[in-house]
């Protein structure tokens, strides 16, 4: 892959898209994430199987299985024991074989759970390559092995007895390593897939050492180009939790400046996660006339407590299958 103005980014193959070799941090985790949506269906989905290794009481998975329709939304956030075999070969599996990634010559993701059937299969838009810092409390307690990749997804959904043919856009990452949720103050995350096949990434961390770090770029053509600045705004509800979307300024390199609505498809969905409220809400995204999707990702923990949320205007809390309308 090209950078614009020189220099270099690291690429990943299919020897890093399955478990990777786990160190002896308690803190190690290995996790995959899928973001979708199909914009002429209006269904969509997020889906996240974390292994985490080293913890008190065993191997553990983290499982975010969340889906989107009209007329319902799914929600799975759960924790089940880490089995043997989940990790064979280049395959995640959530413990229980609700939720599976393989990576054959391309991810594969298989759904199996309560009224939820569906595979879906994803096409990469370019080569999956790592855009984190590589200093500081992201490289050191956060993310020191990530790559990101945009693409389209086709397969098939049925939930709650009604079928979709899939053909969506889609983002997806994996990430190895220390992860130490205690850090995260606050951040706010968008991962874009536009349908020309650009690839727009903007991200701002607040640590725990007072520390706010913004990072972003632009795949296009096979050509990286990242930012001088990135400033993302939340539209922040009253419940202080949950948004109505946000606004996401990127400048990057070249002196472009790239300015996106995040406009939500759905209601935002809570997952909680060592003491972190961390909200996905799926939106729409446009930029330069060219329509694409975009996960709008957002923590909020300024006052540093550790209270699970029971309120959310504009999102799902509770495990199940939520009637809307």
């Amino acid at each position: 892959m090209n950078v614009t103005g020189g220099g270099s980014v690291l690429e990943y193959g299919p020897a890093q898209e399955g478990p990777q070799t786990p160190g002896r941090d308690p803190f190690w985790q290995d996790s995959v994430v899928l973001v979708w949506w199909d914009l002429e269906n209006q269904v969509g989905g997020m889906h996240r199987i974390g292994h985490e290794l080293n913890v008190a009481g065993g191997p553990q998975v983290t499982l975010w299985n969340y889906v989107f329709s009209p007329e319902h939304i799914f929600k799975r956030d759960d924790r089940l024991a880490l089995r043997e075999g989940d990790r064979a070969g280049r395959t995640f599996n959530s413990g229980d074989d609700s939720c599976i990634f393989e990576y054959t010559d391309h991810p594969v993701w298989t759904l199996n759970d309560q009224d939820l059937q569906a595979e879906l299969h994803v096409r990469d838009y370019h080569a999956p390559v790592d855009i984190y810092p590589k200093k500081g409390a992201m490289a050191d307690d956060v993310a020191p092995n990530h790559m990101e990749v945009a693409g389209r997804i086709h397969g098939e959904l049925t939930l709650k007895g009604k079928h979709y043919a899939i053909n969506g856009l889609a983002f997806r990452d994996h990430g190895w390593g220390t992860r130490k949720w205690d850090v995260f103050v606050c951040h706010r995350w968008m991962a874009a897939t536009l349908k020309d096949g650009t690839m727009l990434f903007a991200q701002t961390f607040h640590s725990s050492d007072d520390n706010l770090v913004r990072f972003g770029c632009m795949i296009k053509d096979n050509t990286i180009t990242y930012c001088t600045h990135v400033d993302i705004l939340v539209y922040l509800e009253a419940d202080g939790l949950t948004h109505r979307g946000g606004r996401v300024v990127m400048t990057l390199s070249t002196n472009e400046v790239i300015e996106v609505e995040c406009v939500p498809l759905q209601k935002g969905i809570v997952s909680w996660i060592h003491g972190i409220a961390c909200v996905d809400t799926l939106c729409r995204v446009e930029y330069n006339g060219v329509e694409g999707i975009c996960d709008f990702e957002v923590t909020n923990n300024a006052l540093r407590g550790s209270h699970r949320p029971g309120l959310a205007l504009n999102g799902i809390i509770e495990n199940g299958m939520t009637q809307l309308g």
